[in-house]
C-alpha cells in the first residue's frame, strides 16, 4: 500500500507540474469582505503536492497500532 501511495503522489506532481505551464503567473487564494484578495505564485501549488500523502500515511500509521 506504500508504494501505490508513492505513485499516486509522484503521478499527482507530475500533472500538476505539467499544468503550471497553463497557469498565469500569479494565482488568487482567496478574497476579503472588502474585495481585496491574496495571491500566490503559480509554482506554489507544487509545494503541497506531498501534504495528502503524509496525512494519509499519519492517519494509517496512528490507527494500524
Amino acid at each position: 500500500m506504500k508504494k501505490k501511495c508513492i505513485i499516486i503522489t509522484f503521478v499527482t506532481f507530475v500533472v500538476l507540474a505539467a499544468l503550471t505551464f497553463l497557469l498565469p503567473q500569479e494565482i488568487p487564494l482567496h478574497y476579503g469582505v472588502s474585495g481585496s484578495g491574496s495571491v500566490a505564485n503559480k509554482y506554489f501549488i507544487l509545494l503541497f503536492t506531498p501534504v495528502p500523502a503524509f496525512l494519509y500515511w499519519a492517519i494509517v500509521k496512528k490507527y494500524k497500532n
